[in-house]
């Protein structure tokens, strides 16, 4: 991405902090944070996993429609598009939860209706990658192109950077990206018998980590090849940002931090942005212990004694899986748009090997250069770069 900055024309999210990206930012600003509980969704089969869970009232399929609906129709809401600019649009979805959310509904309720025959397999039937993606399509009328990224914890992330190339590229005018994620069993057991859960709570970079905890959500991005009208106060623009694969580890991103270093050195030379410049990284911060530490030592060979503020989202509203990129960006959005950064939740102790501690204390948050980072399994990576102007 080195062909001019992308304006970021609207967002909207729902997160375990509430139903907008701007209660949510008011809520995590104020310190209005909840640990993560035990789990009561009724498709979740064992429920003595601890996640940071989205109240409804409702079962878990109309929950899920009811969050992508809310994050959409916020950011539509205050990127103030027409029903012509919303058709026009490409649509890009990323999500790992969306493709499996209907096969354990349908399996649980089975078995509930069901309590006399054998239950059925869970597997995930053939309805193709797109159901999710066609579901948003069909209800916002959006007629341009359609794509699903199920890629880990960067699906999302790497939805905005590939749909800020292709409005580089003049391929498309618009784009719609969207991230969603709902609790499921596949990724909490999963990530139990990885041994990457922490049962007590989810505490980023800290010395006493030991794992993440999952958070459900989904949040909405709109970029724009210009300007355009919108409710935000400012005006934010993608000015740059690179996706990586490193093919070394499909679990670990190498805990040296070199691979780290070359990946969020090149979002900033993409970006035109030298380290110096940054206001604060938002960083990918899971709280597992070898996440942390390669992105801790990458960040410090990046930034050495100069380190800006680092600051972990996910000791608030959890690790939301392809979610993840969307929601913490458009929280991160809605705070600046509140004139504040918030602070890391969960951190305690400095990690030695890592040398650092993330910003446990609110900032104010001025104009200037925000860098993100994302690191998931497959090796995928994502980094970028948002000016507040």
């Amino acid at each position: 991405m080195s062909r001019g900055a992308v304006h970021i024309r609207g967002w909207g999210a729902v997160s375990t902090l509430g139903w907008s990206a701007a209660e949510s930012a008011r809520n995590l600003i104020s310190g209005l944070v909840h640990e993560a509980a035990i789990c009561s969704s009724a498709h979740l089969i064992h429920r003595n996993f601890k996640a940071f869970e989205i109240d409804f009232d409702g079962n878990p399929m109309e929950k899920s429609f009811a969050m992508i609906d809310a994050a959409v129709s916020e950011a539509i809401e205050r990127a103030q598009l027409s029903q012509e600019e919303i058709a026009e649009s490409c649509l890009l979805v990323g999500t790992t939860g969306g493709l499996f959310i209907r096969n354990e509904f349908e399996f649980t309720e089975s078995a509930r209706q069901n309590p006399d025959k054998e239950l059925p397999p869970i597997s995930c039937r053939n309805r193709g990658p797109g159901e999710v993606t066609q579901m948003i399509a069909n209800k916002f009328g959006i007629s341009g192109m359609t794509f699903t990224l199920s890629m880990a914890c960067v699906s999302s992330s790497h939805a905005l950077v590939a749909a800020a190339g292709l409005l580089q590229q003049k391929k498309i005018r618009r784009a719609i990206v969207v991230g969603f994620e709902p609790l499921l069993n596949m990724t909490l057991h999963g990530f139990a018998s990885l041994l990457l859960y922490d049962s007590d709570r989810c505490r980023p970079f800290c010395n006493m980590r030991s794992g993440m905890q999952i958070g459900e959500g989904a949040a909405c991005i709109i970029l724009d090849e210009k300007a355009a009208k919108t409710t935000a106060e400012n005006q934010y623009t993608l000015a740059g940002g690179y996706l990586f694969n490193d093919n070394s580890s499909l679990t670990s991103a190498g805990t040296d931090g070199e691979m780290v270093k070359t990946v969020v050195q090149e979002a900033l030379r993409r970006a035109d942005i030298a380290p110096e410049s940054i206001v604060a990284v938002k960083a990918h911060g899971t709280g597992t212990r070898d996440n942390d530490l390669s992105e801790g030592r990458g960040l410090a060979k990046v930034f050495g004694a100069k380190m800006p503020p680092v600051v972990s989202l996910k000791g608030a509203v959890g690790h939301g899986l392809g979610a993840a990129g969307a929601v913490e960006t458009a929280l991160w959005l809605s705070c600046l748009e509140e004139g504040e950064m918030p602070r890391t939740f969960g951190f305690s102790e400095i990690d030695p090997e890592i040398g650092f501690a993330p910003s446990v204390e609110n900032r104010s948050a001025p104009a200037g250069a925000y860098l993100f980072t994302f690191f998931g399994f497959g090796g995928t990576c994502t980094s970028y770069v948002i000016n507040k102007e």
